[in-house]
């Protein structure tokens, strides 16, 4: 039996379909003419972290924000041809996600300092957070969860 053939093998092809359209669009944004805007980057916290605690520049900076689109990459393509590696995606996308977490969480209680945007800008933030790390997770954990169920029950229900 082929991976394609497995009962719930359509939840990871969706959470890799997923992140192949976000892979675009940060791609995008770091291909942007004269530099990435900054608030329309969804790792947005990786900057920050970097820069407010290893001080940092951008000659470091932008090779990390391209390894992260790398690894996208390559977990959107393991899991939408392969259904494999959501387990590592899960994981390393909290790990990536982090950073924007404190980056928000920055902002919304001290301020965000240098670093502090407007309201709107705010809210930008927060929602490419939830389209960028939230409801990857949420589709990863689905699938995490949903492969359990199908492994567990003798006759599994698509």
């Amino acid at each position: 039996m082929t991976n394609a053939s497995q009962p719930g093998h359509h939840k990871p092809r969706l959470l890799g379909a997923y992140l192949f359209a976000l892979c675009l669009y940060q791609i995008g944004i770091y291909q942007w003419p004269g530099g990435p805007p900054f608030i329309l980057d969804p790792r947005a916290g990786i900057p920050v972290f970097l820069i407010n605690h290893f001080a940092l520049d951008n000659k470091v900076i932008y090779p990390v924000e391209w390894i992260s689109v790398a690894w996208l990459i390559f977990m959107a393509a393991m899991t939408f041809f392969r259904g494999k590696f959501v387990k590592t995606y899960l994981i390393s996308e909290l790990l990536l996600a982090a950073p924007t977490a404190y980056y928000i969480g920055l902002l919304a209680i001290e301020r965000g300092g240098h670093f502090a945007p407007g309201y709107k800008d705010l809210l930008l933030t927060i929602f490419l957070f939830m389209m960028f790390s939230l409801m990857p997770v949420g589709l990863a954990a689905y699938s995490i969860m949903h492969n359990r169920r199908s492994r567990a029950s003798p006759n599994p229900v698509s």
